[in-house]
């Protein structure tokens, strides 16, 4: 069996104290058919002095962006990988064999994402983040995004949404194609860098991009969280 080629993608801006982590995770993968690629907003630190300590071993552009999904489809575009996974700067690979486990074996041809296990790394502890069941798509977004490859190809972030635009990329894969075209595999992906910067304002914008991106099945669920979201 061939190994299909892989894509990781990093977005960053300002990220000098915590990109050479992420680098190193992914360049220290033990499978060979990857393509790195770093994707920075014009940062004014030392990000760019660091990535391009690795300019042999992956590829870079650094410009200004309209933010952090817009810099994804930069991302997508340059990609050529047949999978795309995205690490975060600051984020991680759980281990050197990740990529390695999961495309050991022949994916089925239908499958369009797969996603796993992250690992929530706080300042003070670690706990597993398990993957959900697919079928849980139209209510809340089954894999964390550091834990999850997709296919490429005929998709893009929708950018009008500032916190959102990830799970709508699974929300209409989901929608269109069917949770069979989902694949769980059982293992720790990717460690998760919990920074607190989580605020009531953001989990409430949060919120109601879920709501409307789930707007089109307007079933009594979807209606009972848009009134307390609503009148929260």
């Amino acid at each position: 069996m061939q190994e299909p080629l892989v894509t990781v993608i990093t977005v960053c801006y300002n990220a000098e104290s915590l990109i050479e982590e992420t680098i190193q995770s992914v360049l220290n993968q033990d499978y060979k058919n990857l393509e790195y690629l770093i994707v920075d907003g014009a940062s004014k630190d030392g990000t760019m002095s660091v990535v391009q300590k690795y300019a042999d071993r992956l590829t870079y552009v650094s410009e200004p962006d309209k933010g952090i999904y817009d810099a994804m489809n930069k991302g997508l575009q340059m990609a050529k990988g047949e999978w795309v996974n995205f690490m975060n700067a600051g984020d991680t690979f759980a281990d050197e064999k990740v990529l390695s486990d999961v495309f050991r074996n022949e994916i089925p041809s239908d499958v369009r994402i797969i996603g796993g296990h992250v690992m929530r790394v706080y300042p003070d502890r670690e706990e597993v983040q398990y993957a959900e069941n697919p079928y849980v798509t139209p209510i809340e977004l089954p894999y964390c995004h550091q834990a999850t490859f997709f296919r490429r190809g005929g998709w893009q972030y929708d950018i009008s949404f500032r916190i959102a635009a990830d799970y709508k990329a699974v929300y209409d894969c989901y929608r269109q194609y069917g949770a069979k075209t989902m694949l769980t595999v059982d293992r720790v992906i990717a460690n998760y860098r919990m920074d607190g910067s989580t605020t009531f304002e953001n989990l409430k914008r949060a919120k109601g991009e879920y709501l409307k991106i789930q707007s089109d099945n307007r079933n009594w669920r979807w209606w009972k969280e848009y009134l307390k979201w609503k009148f929260r």
